[in-house]
């Protein structure tokens, strides 16, 4: 290898990573500037300071870094309140199918105990199908 070489590799490797510091830089200056380096390190000392540690150390992050988003707490609250409406609907649902069904079987009681009345009826006054028939007649042909 030449000295020209050598020279021009290391250019090329002075030109190839200075805009991986300066970009480095940029993140770590974003990163201070809105919270987050603060946020993470809070969490990493609080992780540092516990006697036991989490079995899960990547959980404890997650749950401990969004702990104080006020929309997390909002959104568990909105779900607790989805799930308690859907059972509600379910209940319901269960009610009015139970009810319905219910109301099929007192129409049909009625009917099948109106059918009887009549039929009881007919039978202590003695009357027959055909005298029915022919009372109804009589009693409209009187009416006129």
């Amino acid at each position: 290898m030449t000295g020209n070489d050598s020279t021009d590799l290391q250019s090329k490797i002075q030109t190839s990573c200075s805009p991986i510091s300066t970009k480095t830089e940029e993140v770590i200056n974003y990163f201070e500037k809105t919270g987050v380096v603060a946020k993470v390190t809070d969490v990493l000392k609080l992780l540092y300071k516990m006697d036991e540690k989490p079995l899960d150390p990547l959980e404890f992050i997650r749950t401990n870094m969004t702990e104080s988003i006020p929309e997390k707490v909002e959104l568990t609250k909105l779900e607790e309140d989805y799930n308690t409406i859907i059972q509600e609907i379910a209940t319901l649902q269960q009610d009015i199918t139970n009810m319905t069904n219910r109301l099929k079987e007192l129409e049909t009681n009625e009917s099948d105990n109106i059918v009887e009345m009549n039929s009881k009826e007919n039978t202590i006054l003695g009357l027959s199908n055909n005298d029915m028939k022919m009372h109804g007649n009589y009693e409209k042909d009187n009416e006129n």
